[in-house]
């Protein structure tokens, strides 16, 4: 709604305003963008040395199928997966009743061996890839604190293989950097 004392732009005003804008606002960056980033990458590494000699992620660790668990009983005995770092267990309900789809849910409860509190996010998609597959998408619950369940360093991964796609997060296709591609810090990895 305009103002009383405000005059309203034409199309082309508007257009020739955003377009004048646009320029003033790109004039804040730097123009060298690969400079820009190799200072910034250098930068974090200085200032975090500990975190900048991090290891490379390795590749995916497969599970092995341990135990194939009780459709009829997912509660008590879900399926069971294991690598060296990590237990998995594994509850394919039939029905979806977050979305509704005809794919069901599969609920994926993760925990280290050792009962650190690892959490990574690189090792979760992998777990996640081989239980649900690669183009299944999966979230973590952060539930209100009203119902708040946290008895151990245990993560749960919920999927939804009836839905092509969340309707949250960023769709432009894979876009994946490494250490010295990344404008932020990141550890190394095999694409």
């Amino acid at each position: 709604m305009n103002k009383p004392n405000e005059q309203k732009l034409t199309k082309e005003q508007y257009e020739k305003a955003l377009y004048q804008e646009t320029v003033r606002r790109q004039r804040d960056y730097d123009k060298n963008v690969v400079e820009a980033q190799k200072k910034l990458v250098e930068s974090w590494r200085a200032a975090h040395p500990e975190c900048a000699a991090e290891p490379a992620s390795g590749k995916h660790r497969p599970l092995d199928h341990i135990a194939k668990g009780n459709p009829k009983d997912w509660i008590e005995y879900p399926e069971q997966w294991a690598n060296d770092i990590y237990f998995v267990s594994v509850r394919r309900w039939p029905d979806d009743p977050v979305f509704g789809s005809r794919g069901g849910m599969v609920q994926i409860g993760i925990n280290s061996h050792d009962g650190k509190a690892r959490h990574d996010w690189r090792d979760m998609q992998g777990i996640k890839n081989q239980i649900a597959g690669e183009e299944c998408e999966a979230f973590e619950l952060y539930p209100a604190e009203s119902r708040l369940i946290d008895p151990s360093n245990y993560y749960t991964l919920w999927c939804f293989p009836g839905v092509k796609r969340l309707k949250v997060g960023v769709d432009q296709g894979r876009r994946v950097l490494d250490a010295d591609e990344a404008m932020a810090p990141q550890r190394g990895f095999d694409k």
